[in-house]
């Protein structure tokens, strides 16, 4: 797990970061700011399991008010060497941030940029988000592994219990975490959760059909659906991210909650689904 680096934030940091970080269109790969004396070399290293397009390296001086030293907007290469400060450093890498950091648009500290918020609603499972987080001390190499927020849950076989089956069968995420810190690991514990895609760039990611009636024999749903981490579960004055899964069982609408139980960043889940009446909401 990346080491995290933090500094006491104002209570309206969410909503100065989400004002501050805007997006514009696309610039050439390079340096979009770099403030440099006696220029150092930092040799610079990704590890990441997904493919990427573009990646956004911030630079910030390591002492006592974090400043920004540099900011390079590169492509998809994975090893790379970058001109910049000597001394101590934190390295953030950002991956597909969908446009580019402007040299009058990034913050101008680390603590600042600690606060960066991403909107579920906004994310490409194609190409997600991902980021990362290094502290070099000078003339280190810097090793940096990409993660994404989305997490994946794949659903598996599906079956029901019981002699009638589930005509028409739609498979929904419900109670999803709507926001997250780009550089946040642990301790996610939403304000807001969704229970409709229906602010999605891409709805998909939250809900899907089954392509076939749910009967007793299980059957390969082959379904993918994406979240964002959300620690908490199901419990007083907490709910969790659930499975919902939604059809028409004899003459009535029938739904069926799975609780998913505490989601982590990046988290894969992978499970086989047998619908009974434990499970009916």
């Amino acid at each position: 797990m990346p080491q995290r680096f933090t500094k006491n934030q104002g209570p309206g940091a969410f909503a100065l970061i989400t004002a501050v970080m805007v997006l514009v269109g696309c610039v050439k790969p390079g340096a979009l700011f770099i403030q440099n004396q006696d220029t150092d070399s930092l040799a610079v290293h990704i590890n990441s399991l997904l493919p990427y397009d573009h990646l956004d390296i911030l630079i910030y001086e390591d002492t006592l008010t974090q400043p920004l030293k540099a900011h390079y907007r590169l492509g998809s290469d994975r090893h790379f060497h970058l001109p910049c400060a000597p001394g101590d450093k934190i390295i953030a890498a950002l991956a597909d941030l969908d446009g580019v950091l402007t040299e009058d648009k990034i913050p101008g500290s680390f603590s600042v940029l600690e606060q960066l918020t991403m909107n579920y609603a906004d994310e490409n499972p194609d190409a997600p988000l991902q980021s990362a987080l290094a502290s070099v001390s000078e003339g280190q190499r810097c090793e940096l592994t990409l993660l994404p927020l989305l997490c994946s849950v794949d659903i598996g076989n599906i079956s029901i219990v019981g002699d009638s089956p589930l005509l028409d069968p739609v498979v929904q995420l419900v109670g999803v975490n709507a926001y997250a810190r780009v550089f946040q690991y642990t301790g996610f514990h939403p304000t807001y959760t969704l229970e409709s895609p229906q602010p999605l760039k891409y709805p998909l990611m939250m809900i899907r059909d089954i392509p076939f009636d749910i009967g007793n024999t299980p059957r390969m749903a082959g379904v993918r659906l994406y979240c964002y981490p959300n620690e908490d579960e199901d419990g007083p004055g907490r709910a969790g991210t659930s499975l919902l899964v939604s059809g028409n069982c004899r003459t009535e609408k029938r739904q069926f909650r799975i609780p998913l139980g505490a989601i982590s960043r990046g988290a894969k889940i992978c499970m086989d689904v047998e619908l009974k009446s434990s499970n009916y909401d």
